[in-house]
């Protein structure tokens, strides 16, 4: 009997070493699929202000970027850790999803008031909504997603396009309730604001789905070329 637990607890430890290793990689890949995604939402975004004829300074850009990046990556990031947890992937993500996209979104603002002071410009005007009913709508949303997302990715038929999908839903619906009440809140909210955050409301759950099953793909891909 010693001799079997002395055997096994090296074999234990060597699984949960190659365990960690595995979460490691995966979150690097989710990292930078993530910053990607946040610079190409600005990219859209610019072109959509640049066809709207509502060009932006580069202090402004700076600053949008340093917000989409930091809440994509973030995002991302914790719906992965729970895309993880084999055992109980669906309602991890779900959990995780609810609280993480409230700090990502605190902290992505604050990123984004300290780029503004850094740089001396001023911010959007006319586009805020309280900040604890926003933190509220994107935390049921990405509890909504990471849901969402982990039943998917347990069906044989949950590919890239499952994942897209369900990303556009989630997007269209808690994206319509935030435009929704933007459009409420004021006269001053601009045609143009509408817009482009109806783009971005909608576009990024679609972006982070995407990131989260094409980091596991690859982990598989190279895997199995191994």
């Amino acid at each position: 009997m010693e001799e079997q637990t002395r055997n096994g607890a090296p074999a234990q430890q060597g699984t949960s070493a190659a365990a960690s290793s595995n979460l490691g990689v995966t979150l690097l890949r989710v990292a930078w699929l993530a910053i990607l995604l946040g610079m190409a939402m600005e990219g859209i975004l610019l072109l959509l202000s640049a066809g709207l004829g509502d060009l932006l300074g580069l202090g402004s850009i700076v600053a949008e970027l340093a917000r989409n990046v930091s809440w994509s990556l973030l995002v991302c990031l914790g719906l992965s850790v729970g895309k993880a947890v084999q055992s109980a992937r669906v309602p991890v993500m779900g959990l995780l999803g609810f609280l993480v996209a409230p700090a990502a979104f605190e902290i992505s603002r604050v990123i984004h008031k300290g780029a503004i002071q850094a740089l001396a410009i001023s911010g959007s005007a006319g586009e805020d909504l309280s900040p604890f009913l926003l933190a509220l709508i994107k935390g049921l949303e990405y509890g909504c997603l990471g849901l969402a997302l982990g039943w998917v990715g347990q069906r044989p038929w949950g590919g890239a396009m499952a994942h897209m999908a369900v990303g556009f839903v989630v997007g269209a619906v808690f994206g319509g309730i935030v435009i929704a009440l933007l459009a409420a809140s004021g006269p001053e909210v601009s045609a143009t604001i509408l817009l482009s955050r109806g783009v971005t409301e909608v576009l990024f759950p679609v972006g982070c789905s995407l990131v989260l099953f094409s980091a596991e793909a690859l982990g598989t891909s190279m895997a199995s070329s191994d």
